[in-house]
């Protein structure tokens, strides 16, 4: 009888420490998703605005005599295919940078021991498995959003591995390798709502939306490259505030974003009239986000020799990434 109760007794306390050992995987991902949620997203939100921002868009789409089902179907799961491609990807580089992020001082759960590192494997495959699985759902209703699904997974595994071509240690291939990536998401939603077809043969306005996000999260990306200096000197990186040093290339991006509007304005006044032709709240839209952008580079100017500050500096020029892609989107339902 005794036997029996001790028996029962160890089989309880197993129970209870597998019960704990679940717990704490399940503890793991959601920190890891909670520490790379804002930047999933970030491109989450691009991937969303692409299925407005361009006319007629999903709005046009719903008015037409296509199935509702079928176009919910195709398109609500491409915002989450890009947050878990996003955030799975985020967390390998986390993973490959664990050593530069604690010569950062970056307080992120790899580093800082919190999550194991076979438990942020474990968080890449589940996110990317999930985006797989959702892409699975939708690749009989449009075949393009897998094609497009492909680059943006290899770009971001090429970004951190493997060590000898990483995209992240390449002098100027790091920040074009994310604006590519940021763009991609932006044509996901542009290519179910828009259409391949249409936006071939109407090519302004994707080239439109495509050129200006795409300098703006360029920008963006030295920005943070601004507040990582001492770390990735001491790594042996080439990034662009390195070569060019910090006031060159605050000088740099200014040049960049002043850009913005005026290649914003230029392709509505050339081809206006055109059926292809953008609406003048696009341009305004875009003027006024390069404006605000602007406006914070002349705080990074003051700071930018400072590690800490330009962290705090590149958290709060995320909104300016929402104000573009939701003045786009805006601008495009004004004109309707």
């Amino acid at each position: 009888m005794a036997t029996i109760l001790i028996g029962h007794e160890r089989q309880d306390v197993q129970q209870r420490n597998e019960a704990r050992a679940q717990a704490s995987f399940f503890r793991s991902q959601l920190i890891l998703f909670n520490s790379r949620k804002k930047h999933g997203l970030l491109y989450s939100v691009a991937t969303a605005a692409g299925l407005f921002c361009i006319l007629p868009g999903i709005l046009g789409v719903m008015g037409s005599e296509v199935e509702i089902h079928l176009l919910l179907q195709s398109t609500i799961p491409l915002p989450f295919i890009t947050l878990m491609i996003t955030v799975g990807m985020f967390i390998l580089n986390d993973l490959v940078d664990v050593d530069l992020d604690k010569a950062n001082s970056k307080n992120r759960p790899i580093p800082s021991g919190l999550v194991s590192k076979k438990q942020a494997w474990s968080f890449i495959i589940l996110t990317n498995g999930a985006a797989v699985g959702m892409l699975t759902l939708i690749v009989t209703l449009n075949l393009a959003n897998t094609i497009l699904v492909v680059p943006m997974i290899l770009i971001g595994i090429l970004y951190s591995v493997p060590k000898k071509i990483a995209f992240m240690n390449r002098f100027l291939l790091k920040n074009v390798s994310i604006s590519l990536f940021y763009m991609l998401c932006i044509v996901l939603g542009i290519s179910s709502s828009y259409g391949i077809e249409l936006a071939v043969n109407n090519p302004v306005g994707p080239i439109h939306i495509m050129a200006i996000s795409g300098i703006m999260i360029f920008v963006g990306s030295i920005v943070n490259d601004l507040g990582d200096t001492k770390g990735d000197r001491a790594a042996g990186r080439r990034t662009i505030p390195i070569v060019l040093g910090g006031e060159k290339t605050i000088k740099m991006l200014i040049i960049l974003l002043g850009s913005m509007p005026v290649i914003s304005w230029m392709l509505y006044g050339t081809f206006l009239g055109h059926d292809d032709a953008i609406s003048i709240m696009t341009p305004i839209a875009v003027t006024i986000a390069a404006t605000l952008a602007l406006f914070r580079m002349t705080s990074i100017w003051k700071v930018f020799e400072d590690m800490k500050l330009m962290r705090e500096q590149h958290k709060k020029w995320f909104p300016l990434y929402i104000v573009l892609q939701a003045g786009i989107v805006v601008g495009s339902i004004l004109s309707l």
